[in-house]
């Protein structure tokens, strides 16, 4: 498959993600453009064997470039015009940003692959809590089991971006030193503490991300019979890797050996070990896509309670990977 496509946000955590899973695929893209905001200090990115020279993002121009398909991975505003360029151009677009959550698709396509069968250009991948939420309770709810969930998510501090993760860094060095640590992304620190909400709560309670968490995944699991869910969501001081602490209050009790089952036949990885040190966790799902789960229990009073773990960068740039894939295998079939 002969494709040119672009990555704007390419110098940061989610971008690079984006491109290392594009070196991997079975479809890798013949050719590869990079772009960036004008305040990166990266001038270039690894592509294989290429160094692929960065431009900036102001600059994207998908008709002269010839792009077939851009991946948006940059904070909502910057983002738009580089969006509505490639729209304009007729280039299929993978937003990860959310600057079009209003009208464009939501997909991840091994949680909701029927929305594939609509008709756009721009299409929106999910912030990963959504995703990771989605494909525990999805496999669920289609085997029957639904109720109420309550999710406690732990975030890391790569969900804000590469600058985060080198704050983060920065701060646990100048924690150590005894020295005054940075506070740009975290205003009151992270290293060696705890963010009690991710983001800022609104006036009803929840934040805006835990808000958007709820509703995403509604959108991906569309006409499901869904229970109330509800999410509090802590940033916590590691780098990457996104888990949760799920509790499900299903209309009858489900034996913890049945909903293991149905999870890992809804590719959910499921340990099988009793060891808790082999238990799933942020530093051992490093770079493998889906959700991973452990401690899977039914309590005395009939709560699902369960352990999960997910790559956020490493699964989220494999669902837009493969929608990438669906939507060029799509075209190619129409053009045939």
């Amino acid at each position: 498959m002969s494709t040119r496509v672009g990555v704007a946000g390419a110098t940061g955590a989610l971008g690079q993600e984006i491109i290392s899973v594009l070196d991997r695929v079975q479809w890798r893209p013949e050719t590869l453009l990079a772009y960036a905001r004008a305040s990166t200090s990266i001038t270039h990115v690894d592509y294989g064997d290429e160094r692929v020279p960065v431009d900036v993002t102001s600059e994207i121009d998908p008709e002269g470039d010839e792009l077939d398909l851009l991946f948006t991975a940059l904070p909502s505003e910057p983002a738009r015009l580089a969006i509505d360029r490639a729209e304009q151009a007729g280039a299929f677009v993978v937003d990860l940003s959310g600057a079009r959550a209003a009208d464009a698709p939501l997909i991840v396509p091994w949680i909701n692959p029927e929305r594939l069968a609509d008709d756009a250009l721009v299409w929106q991948i999910p912030q990963a809590s959504a995703t990771l939420v989605a494909s525990l309770l999805g496999p669920l709810a289609r085997a029957g089991i639904r109720g109420p969930a309550t999710i406690q998510l732990l975030v890391p501090a790569s969900v804000s971006g590469r600058a985060a993760i080198e704050e983060l860094s920065q701060q646990v060095l100048a924690l150590f030193n005894s020295a005054p640590p940075p506070r740009k992304v975290f205003p009151t620190g992270l290293a060696f503490d705890l963010i009690p909400a991710w983001g800022n709560p609104t006036e009803e309670g929840p934040t805006v991300h835990e808000q958007r968490t709820v509703e995403q995944v509604g959108l991906l699991l569309g006409a499901l019979e869904m229970g109330p869910i509800e999410v509090m969501a802590v940033q916590v001081p590691i780098f990457s890797g996104l888990s949760a602490s799920v509790t499900l209050h299903p209309t009858t009790r489900v034996p913890a050996e049945l909903a293991s089952r149905i999870l890992s036949d809804g590719g959910v990885v499921v340990s099988e070990s009793a060891a808790a040190a082999q238990w799933p966790r942020p530093r051992k799902v490093e770079g493998a896509p889906f959700a991973h789960v452990a401690r899977i229990r039914t309590t005395d009073n009939g709560a699902l309670q369960l352990w999960a773990t997910m790559d956020n960068l490493r699964t989220t740039a494999m669902a837009a990977a493969a929608t990438a894939q669906a939507l060029f295998r799509r075209r190619s079939a129409s053009d045939g």
